[in-house]
C-alpha cells in the first residue's frame, strides 16, 4: 500500500517489507548531466533509518540497484527488520554515479558515488502521531556483550538531570530478546509482565528526579513531553497530592514502601 506520514498500529516485534517504482529517462539524465549515454553508469541506493529525532539515529544501506538503458521501469524490494526500528522509518532513494565517465563535460560529475538525485519519505512509526513509550526489544547478547548488563531482562537508557530534554528522544526501554518468554509476555501486553517493567522505569526516575536539591522548581518550568513532564505526570498518580518532602521523606524513611506505591501506580489494564 502506499506509504503514509503514520504508520497505524506499528508493532516493533513486526518486519516491514518496503518497496519504491522508478522511471528513469536516461536519455535526459545523460544530456543534463553532459555525460555522453554510453559512458552514463548510475546504481540507485535505497537506504532505511530509524531513531526518535529529526536526525536518524541509524541509516542502512538495504538494496543497491545498478540502472541500464534496457530497462527505465522497475521496482525495488526489500525488509526491513521491525526490532531494529524505532519511532520512526525514514526511507531515503538516491541514484548515484556508479563509474567515472571516459569524458565527461567541464561541469559534470565524474567521481564514482557522487549523489545525482535523492528522495525522502518519512514515516511516523506511532499510533496515530501519539507518542509510545519509547521501547526495543533487542538481544542484549549481541547489543551490550561484555557489559555488565549483558544478562539484565531490561534496561532503562537515560541521563539523569536532563529534565528539559524530550521524554520520547531522551529515554528509551530496552526488553531483552534472550528471554523469549519474556519479550512474548511482553509483546503481548500482559499486566503483570508490563507492571513490572513500567514500575521500575517510574521508580529509577522518579527517585532520580526527587532526589535533586532543585527539583521543586525545575518541575515546575518542564513543558509538555518533556522528561520532567513525565515524572511529574508519574508522581500525581502514585503520590496524588502529596508535596515533594513528603514524597521525598517516604523515599527515604520507608523506600519499600515507596517503591511498592510506584509500582502499584503502574498496574495496566489488560492489552493496554
Amino acid at each position: 500500500m502506499p506509504a503514509t506520514d503514520i504508520f497505524e498500529g506499528w508493532d516493533y516485534e513486526r518486519d516491514l517489507e518496503v518497496g519504491a517504482r522508478f522511471e528513469i529517462d536516461f536519455d535526459r539524465a545523460a544530456a543534463q548531466l553532459g555525460i555522453p549515454l554510453d559512458q552514463l553508469s548510475m546504481a540507485l541506493v535505497l537506504k532505511a533509518g530509524t531513531g526518535s529525532g529529526k536526525i536518524p539515529r541509524r541509516m542502512d544501506r538495504i538494496q543497491t540497484r545498478k540502472l541500464v538503458p534496457s530497462a527505465p521501469e522497475f521496482e525495488v524490494r526489500a525488509v526491513v527488520t521491525g526490532s531494529r526500528l524505532s519511532g520512526r522509518l525514514l526511507l531515503e532513494a538516491g541514484i548515484v554515479l556508479d563509474a567515472e565517465p571516459a569524458s565527461p563535460g567541464a561541469l559534470s560529475p565524474a567521481m564514482p558515488g557522487a549523489r545525482l538525485w535523492t528522495d525522502r519519505k518519512d514515516i511516523l512509526l506511532e499510533d496515530g502521531g501519539t507518542a509510545r513509550f519509547p521501547l526495543e526489544t533487542i538481544s542484549f547478547a549481541s547489543a551490550f556483550a561484555g557489559q555488565p548488563h549483558a544478562s539484565a531482562p531490561w534496561y532503562v537508557h537515560w541521563r539523569s538531570g536532563l529534565l528539559d530534554a524530550d521524554f520520547g528522544g531522551a529515554v528509551r526501554v530496552y526488553v531483552n530478546a534472550d528471554y523469549t518468554e519474556l519479550c512474548e509476555r511482553f509483546v503481548a501486553g500482559d499486566p503483570a509482565t508490563v507492571q513490572a517493567v513500567l514500575g521500575d522505569v517510574m521508580s529509577q526516575m522518579i527517585e532520580n528526579v526527587v532526589s535533586m536539591p532543585d527539583c521543586d522548581d525545575a518541575l515546575e518550568d518542564c513543558v509538555a513531553g518533556s522528561v520532567g513532564d513525565q515524572v511529574r505526570n508519574w508522581l500525581d498518580m502514585a503520590f496524588p497530592g502529596q508535596s515533594l518532602n513528603k514524597i521525598r521523606a517516604e523515599m527515604t524513611g520507608a523506600p519499600g514502601r515507596f517503591r511498592a506505591t510506584i509500582m502499584a501506580a503502574a498496574q495496566v489494564g489488560e492489552g493496554e
